[in-house]
């Protein structure tokens, strides 16, 4: 025998030591379930078998204590029972009519003479289950056996309420019998258990653990240790139980009776306490039995507190119940939770696990009301649970299309395509009046998000025509409703419908604001403020409208334009602190598509802010944010964003890979394809893709945008272009024309539009235009465009014979082009024509580079010079380095086209 902390083995040994010396004995092993008492008996009969005697063994089960009989018929079937003794006995046992007492004092002829032959050991396992006529058969072998060579073992869970608890008690009263009760073990004894598998050190180190989540069970001690071994070593005893762990606990529960296994499955199933009065309701059985099942499992250290006291068990036991009996439990205690006045989200999660169930029309309030309550604390994927499952069981057409516009509001919030799948729904339910115009937000944002303007504008006609009724038949509040045409006209301007010029940003009658602290004539001052190009009052009405709001799923889209107003007609920085504000409301409220958008903005800001990193590191986070499809027409943001800060840092084929990601169409109806052919510009100008960037800049210029929006100076990069095609002229009329065009409060478009202009103008007049350039891109925080208007202020400043003037420059755009990110500070920017790049050579550097273009070697350029091979070289390094060009391409680098 291998127990540990067991001196319960060396009594038996000496009452089987006194029963072949034909003295009688009985001995009672009580215990809980899983402390061991069946490893006791089998020791034992192990023994016997050793001493020569007969083990005669009979398991008792609950299935059979009301089968008479049962446990005496199987000791007598044993394989040691010889057959004519086995006979007689079953001759008895058939005998029907046969009165008790005589079948009793046949049976004991026959054990008696088993004993004169051999020392007979009885075991019963679980006799606690024993039918009542073999317990008192039993009673009456052993009272009459006393000076045979008899030892009785009797294995039983000892309480007052189990049946036969009566006759257990009579075996006691022998006047050699031993009660045996069995506990569990103790940490030391866990040890000595782990102590069979590894060393000691680490058998102490683990003991105290393994007793704390096995409160000693000798059973599931064994598994756990199983467990162990079988995976890697892990550092919670969580983390160890496994398979053997789960089989253990499932085993220890169905070896008890009714209804300790179904209370179990009932806590593991709900996964919280209950009152017994509840837990009795639930499986329909009073509440006395529910109660002391409870007090069953906490003394196994199975629960503890009316919970399991491990994940791992409870997992176990809820994994044993077919789903129907799970579900089932679910719906019963939704039901019974819910006349408790239990929360509404707790009922909930019980509607949900029972898979919807039955029909419950009742469940839709309660699966509506957990899900307001759920998305209300930005716990927007269990709001979405409720809401999917009280769609699914809602009757109601109306009450059911109301929900699925909510299913889809939360549900664009994570992910825009997830709306896809209501659209039908939806625009049936408006063209059936169905649904008010306030449930067409989410599917069309949704629409015109994805470019599916047509559908978008039918939807937007049905609403307008919709039942303004909610789904409880009362009417909704103003404040409940967007202006109707407010994102569409913004996003995409060849929808707007210019109406008078507003008075103001207030109500009409002058009070503040409605709707969250928005309100629809507040919107709506901002897109008419926008559609006259009024850029001053529609900065100021951005401003109070995200000085007053809150992000929420109602004033995302107005907060979106307001920062969008901001981005395109404020300095950077003040935008900026706009936007980090709203990033942290995204945040807190766990939407991802408004956190994917305003990092997108983000990043544009910082692309203007001239900080290429940070704008490059967050447009790549929002486009982790969302999958590529949720983004439709907004994807111009993000990708421009990479696009041009890869050019700009000289990564021209990482920034060329991304121009094969695909777009929509609809993109270049709205501001965002602006965006992006401008990205692409850039990135043909760098490459001296000239033509290509020309196309692309006066592509930027047939793309709708909201008058005075200044979304890109698309002309500054066109006149570009032609400077570098030799068209200065035509450069010229196109920066003259932007200029006049650009709205005072854009100083970042005119600095940019004014640095172009002076490349346009003989050397000598540069000086005033780039200076007034410095001003006002130092005024607006732009660092890139500000580093290009100084680089050229001090290329013309040295030309002009001042170069201490021009060093001072070139420091300062040195220490800008570090801030923003780029290696070095570029000889030739941003497809500059590199003829007007050469007077920023010297005469005696335009020279050496004509000579060393034509052919000649260094020397032979000295003699025809005049001057040292020394001097060549200098002159030869200032060249490559201020023309950004290679030694082999020198030849095509150097071409004088007429100065404008």
């Amino acid at each position: 025998m291998s127990l540990v902390q067991r001196y319960e083995s060396a009594v038996l040994e000496e009452l089987l030591a006194d029963s072949l010396r034909a003295r009688s004995a009985v001995a009672i092993i009580s215990g809980d379930v899983g402390t061991g008492k069946s490893t006791l008996l089998g020791s034992v009969e192990k023994a016997a078998a050793d001493s020569g005697a007969v083990f005669l063994h009979a398991v008792a089960s609950a299935l059979e204590t009301g089968l008479p009989w049962g446990v005496v018929e199987q000791l007598l079937r044993g394989p040691h029972v010889p057959e004519a003794a086995a006979e007689r006995a079953t001759r008895l046992l058939n005998v029907h009519d046969l009165p008790l007492l005589v079948r009793f004092r046949g049976l004991w002829t026959v054990f008696r003479e088993l004993t004169e032959d051999r020392p007979v050991v009885i075991g019963v396992d679980d006799v606690h289950h024993a039918d009542g006529t073999s317990l008192r058969c039993l009673l009456y072998l052993v009272r009459r056996l006393r000076s045979a060579r008899l030892l009785t073992l009797l294995t039983a869970r000892h309480h007052p309420h189990l049946a036969g608890a009566r006759l257990l008690a009579e075996f006691q009263h022998e006047p050699h019998s031993r009660l045996i009760e069995l506990g569990p073990l103790s940490p030391d004894g866990v040890a000595a258990m782990l102590g069979r598998r590894l060393d000691a050190k680490s058998a102490r180190s683990l003991a105290r653990t393994f007793h704390e989540a096995t409160a000693g069970n000798p059973a599931l001690v064994r598994a756990l240790v199983d467990d162990y071994f079988a995976g890697p070593e892990p550092s919670t005893p969580e983390g160890v139980m496994g398979d053997a762990f789960g089989r253990a606990v499932a085993s220890f529960l169905l070896r008890h009776e009714f209804p300790v296994p179904e209370v179990a499955g009932a806590v593991a199933v709900l996964g919280k306490p209950l009152p017994p009065k509840l837990l009795g309701a639930l499986l329909g059985i009073d509440e006395e039995s529910a109660a002391r099942a409870v007090a069953t499992l906490t003394s196994a250290h199975l629960l503890d507190g009316g919970r399991f006291r491990h994940g791992a068990a409870r997992a176990a036991i809820a994994g044993y119940l077919p789903a129907g009996e799970r579900a089932t439990l679910h719906l019963r205690a939704a039901r019974l939770l819910r006349a408790e006045g239990v929360p509404a989200a707790e009922v909930a999660e019980h509607i949900v696990a029972g898979n919807h169930g039955e029909d419950a029309p009742w469940a839709v309030p309660v699966l509506q009301e957990a899900a307001v309550q759920a998305l209300t604390c930005d716990d927007l994927e269990t709001g979405i649970r409720f809401l999917r499952a009280a769609h699914q069981m809602c009757g109601d057409e109306r009450r059911r299309a109301a929900i699925a516009a909510v299913l889809a509001d939360a549900e664009w919030r994570i992910d825009p395509t997830m709306v896809r799948r209501r659209l039908p729904e939806l625009r049936l339910a408006l063209r059936e009046d169905l649904l008010d115009g306030r449930y067409a937000i989410a599917p069309l944002t949704f629409l015109l998000w994805q470019g599916r303007v047509p559908e978008a504008l039918r939807m937007l006609d049905a609403s307008a025509r919709g039942d303004p009724r909610g789904p409880d038949g009362g009417r909704p509040a103003d404040a409940d409703v967007i202006p109707p045409r407010l994102w569409p006209s913004y996003l995409y301007p060849e929808l707007s419908v210019v109406e008078p010029e507003p008075s103001g940003v207030g109500a009409p009658d002058g009070s503040e604001p409605a709707w969250g602290g928005i309100g629809q004539d507040a919107a709506a001052a901002l897109v008419t403020n926008l559609a006259h190009g009024a850029v001053t009052d529609a900065l100021v009405s951005a401003e109070r409208l995200l000085e007053r709001s809150r992000l929420n799923q109602r004033t995302f889209v107005p907060l979106g334009i307001a920062l969008g107003t901001l981005t395109y007609g404020a300095p950077a920085a003040r935008a900026a602190a706009w936007c980090d504000s709203l990033l942290d409301e995204a945040a807190a409220r766990r939407s991802p598509t408004w956190l994917a958008f305003f990092t997108a903005l983000r990043a544009l800001l910082h692309l203007r802010q001239g900080e290429l990193p940070a704008a490059e590191e967050r447009a790549g986070a929002a486009l982790d944010l969302i999958p590529a499809e949720g983004w439709g027409v907004v994807i111009g943001i993000p990708l421009s964003c990479v696009i041009l800060a890869r050019t700009f840092r000289g990564r021209q084929r990482e920034a060329g890979e991304l121009l094969d990601v695909a777009v929509p169409e609809a993109m270049f109806r709205t501001p965002m394809g602006q965006h992006y052919l401008y990205a692409r510009a850039q990135h043909h100008l760098a490459a001296k893709r000239f033509r290509a960037a020309l196309d692309d800049f006066r592509a930027c210029g047939a793309v709708p945008a909201p008058p005075g929006s200044g979304v890109e100076p698309w002309r500054a990069g066109a006149a570009q272009a032609l400077i570098a095609l030799g068209d200065p002229a035509g450069a010229r009329r196109l920066v003259d024309e932007a200029l006049a065009l650009a709205n005072p409060a854009h100083a970042r478009i005119r600095g940019m539009t004014l640095r172009v202009k002076a490349a346009t103008h003989d050397p000598r007049d540069r000086p005033a235009l780039l200076d007034e350039a410095v001003r006002l891109l130092d005024g607006c925080g732009d660092r890139l465009e500000l580093l290009r208007a100084l680089a050229d202020l001090a290329d013309v400043h040295h030309r002009l014979g001042d170069p201490d003037r021009g060093r001072q420059l070139a420091r300062r755009a040195d220490v800008l082009a570090r801030q923003c990110g780029l290696p070095d500070l570029p000889s030739v920017r941003d497809g500059e024509e590199d003829g007007d790049a050469l007077h920023r050579l010297s005469d005696a550097e335009r020279r050496v580079a004509e000579l060393a273009a034509a052919g000649y070697t260094n020397r032979e350029i000295a003699a025809k010079l005049y001057i040292t091979v020394s001097t060549v070289e200098q002159h030869l390094t200032k060249v490559y380095r201020k023309l950004n060009v290679k030694r082999l391409t020198l030849k095509d680098a150097i071409h004088t086209p007429p100065d404008p």
